[in-house]
């Protein structure tokens, strides 16, 4: 994007007078202009979206609010409709009212979070047709084609073709895209279709919109899910992801990692990973015993491995309320600090030693 440029291409289309007559068709670079800048202005989107990507067609109702915020209510198929997904940029959620079950998953993690057939995954990238036909328009010649009705809206068709792939599609094998064909609302020049087709002219996706809107004021709670009573809640499964490993307490302070300012008599650093955002280990060790320090990002739907055994309630400093427990020749402080818990473990150091270790992070 370029937003200067653009801002100038806007200036061109709002001076240069109608456009869309007989005598002066439109010109390509005032309709993508003006396309570009209404989604450039565009906080929150509705619409219901019909989505074909091969031998798959999805309908959906999407409700769009900033770059995080989004909620898919599918339509059709029959055996995926009144599923609903949604996301307020922290966590998602994916709820089945007729099967009562509900998966859901946070942080950094969502990036990474799959499905299988039958549930399309891929179309949930339908939040972002309208920015990829964005960006190829605002980097890319256009070309007119015309216009023509779409569910009963005037349409400006834009096409942008060339040798070279000019993306990849958002779908389930992500087929390169070498032509591109939008249609554009001639009045609130929002997106009402957008066709996408390969190296070889083969179609690879089309989606149309029907009764797009923008910036109608959605409140938030559309993008929270509260988990009904009887609603059976699991982690979505996620793909692995690779964390930073940590050669020494150097790299640890270099990626901003919580070091414990105090350490049993002996220990030194051993080894440690963080993968940012989500979780952090640091283990040291003395030659002989080992001792961990886990920060991880709190989730009351993934269970966290922890020592069994009845815990010992203590007041850390700085007020934080912490667990003591000793089980299988083990010692264990653990504590919740905003959105991360905690957990020191080690070999049997002992309760003083390790809540004097944890007294030590800092707060």
């Amino acid at each position: 994007m370029k937003p200067l440029a653009l801002a100038l291409l806007l200036l061109l289309a709002w001076t240069a007078g109608c456009i869309g007559t007989a005598a002066d068709p439109p010109a390509a670079d005032e309709i993508a202009a003006r396309f570009v800048a209404a989604e450039e202005r565009t906080e929150e989107f509705t619409a219901t979206v019909a989505i074909t990507a091969g031998s798959e067609s999805v309908t959906a109702r999407l409700l769009r609010k900033g770059p995080d915020c989004y909620r898919l209510e599918y339509l059709k198929p029959a055996d995926l409709a009144g599923t609903v997904t949604l996301s307020n940029g922290t966590r998602k959620w994916r709820y089945d009212p007729a099967t009562q079950t509900a998966l859901t998953v946070a942080g950094p993690y969502m990036t990474s979070a799959f499905s299988d057939p039958p549930y399309p995954g891929w179309a949930e990238e339908v939040r972002g047709y309208a920015g990829i036909v964005a960006e190829s328009l605002a980097e890319q010649n256009a070309s007119y084609r015309g216009s023509e009705s779409v569910v009963g809206r005037t349409a400006h068709i834009l096409e942008v073709a060339g040798e070279a792939k000019i993306f990849e599609a958002p779908t389930r094998n992500r087929e390169g895209v070498y032509r591109l064909r939008a249609r554009i609302d001639a009045e609130t020049w929002l997106l009402l279709g957008v066709e996408m087709y390969g190296s070889g002219g083969d179609p690879v996706l089309s989606a149309e919109f029907t009764d797009p809107v923008a910036n109608t004021g959605l409140p938030d709670d559309l993008f929270t899910f509260d988990p009904p009573a009887g609603v059976e809640v699991r982690p979505m499964p996620t793909a692995a992801l690779t964390p930073l490993f940590l050669w020494s307490i150097d790299d640890a302070r270099r990626y901003g990692v919580e070091v414990p300012s105090s350490l049993p008599e002996g220990y030194v650093f051993n080894e440690g990973a963080v993968l940012p955002g989500a979780y952090t280990v640091l283990r040291f060790t003395d030659g002989t015993g080992d001792l961990e320090v886990m920060q991880r990002l709190y989730d009351p739907y993934r269970e966290e491995p922890v020592l069994p055994g009845t815990p010992e309630t203590m007041l850390l400093a700085g007020g934080r309320e912490a667990e003591y427990v000793s089980a299988d020749g083990r010692d264990q402080v653990r504590w919740r600090d905003g959105e991360y818990s905690y957990r020191i473990t080690s070999g049997m150091l002992g309760r003083d030693e390790l809540v004097r270790v944890a007294e030590s992070v800092a707060i």
